[in-house]
């Protein structure tokens, strides 16, 4: 059994006004709002601005897929190129303060819109958590940073798409635990039926780790990945530090410089928008479909700790925006 909805009917495609650094009315808007940027991030209207270039300059298409009644000028949105088929997808900004990922993609568009040109399909959501990347928050709800306390939900929580980890017969959470969290994965699973992902890049950055970043490898081959390991080497080469052994402070084993197994040695189950991208089956209104089955899932995690240099880690993530080609062939490869 298929989800039976076609894209047309199923996606609220919107056309939001895109507020320029440059923007004459930028100065009033910016008195009502002032953005957190003492990180060095672009403001919101800057960076959603950038984006925006892939639409208006390349022809991609540009959708909402959330939106907030109360400051319109804010928007989760998604580009994607026209043509369809076989994917790269690239999320970032799940997280509010982990900025590197959303200003190192709005830095090297150049990249994809190369890579969409050799006729590879790409799908977009660069700033997946547009609230939080405002106020520096983590969760779009609340600056509490332990969800505990505060109540905070992931936009990227897909459990109630998941499969339980025993019998897999029910999903792990009977709902959504946010609107962005229901409108999000929801447009992921209905979108992956025209562009099925074939290679996810996740940005992320990790603010409690000292010791250095890793990355997390899932999708049908999360072990002796070529797409991991030439993204453990273009990091290295970039400076940022990166674990090559260890643990993580979730006890997870961390084997040159990736993440492939939970801390009990089974495949990485985390309830995440990228297990959901990985799996091979979901739960959608008490009935088991076919999921997204991505073949590769890499999130990049760089060390966000208070001190580290910005510039640093939006180089380390740019790097691997830059070279999505080369790792887009490398996944292509026959095994």
């Amino acid at each position: 059994m298929r989800i039976a909805i076609t894209l047309a009917a199923a996606l609220c495609v919107a056309t939001v006004p895109v507020l320029r650094a440059d923007d004459p009315v930028a100065p009033q808007a910016a008195a009502a709002t002032v953005d957190y940027t003492a990180d060095g991030r672009l403001p919101l209207g800057t960076i959603m601005g950038r984006f925006d270039a892939l639409s208006a300059e390349h022809g991609w298409t540009s959708e909402t897929i959330h939106d907030y009644p109360d400051t319109p000028e804010i928007v989760i949105k998604s580009w994607r190129t026209p043509h369809r088929g076989e994917a790269l997808w690239i999320l970032s900004g799940i997280h509010g303060e982990e900025p590197a990922g959303p200003n190192a993609i709005a830095a090297n568009l150049k990249s994809l819109t190369q890579l969409a040109d050799a006729g590879v399909p790409i799908v977009v959501i660069p700033l997946a958590n547009p609230k939080a990347y405002r106020h520096n928050w983590r969760y779009p709800n609340t600056p509490e940073r332990d969800w505990k306390k505060g109540g905070g939900y992931s936009v990227g929580d897909a459990e109630y798409l998941l499969p339980d980890l025993d019998a897999g017969t029910r999903p792990r959470a009977d709902k959504a635990p946010g609107p962005e969290t229901a409108a999000l994965t929801q447009y992921v699973l209905r979108l992956a039926q025209q562009y099925p992902p074939r290679m996810v890049l996740d940005l992320h950055e990790d603010e409690l780790s000292t010791e250095g970043g890793y990355i997390y490898s899932q999708g049908t081959q999360p072990e002796g990945n070529p797409v991991g390991a030439e993204i453990v080497r273009l990091l290295q080469a970039t400076g940022i530090p990166l674990r090559q052994s260890g643990q993580t402070r979730f006890g997870e084993t961390i084997v040159a410089g990736v993440i492939s197994r939970d801390d009990k040695g089974r495949p990485i189950r985390d309830g995440s928008i990228d297990e959901l991208l990985a799996a091979t089956e979901v739960i959608v209104d008490g009935s088991k479909v076919r999921g997204p089955a991505a073949h590769t899932v890499i999130v990049v995690e760089t060390p966000a700790f208070e001190g580290s240099k910005f510039d640093l880690r939006v180089a380390a993530q740019g790097a691997v925006v830059q070279h999505v080609r080369e790792l887009w062939q490398l996944n292509m490869e026959p095994r």
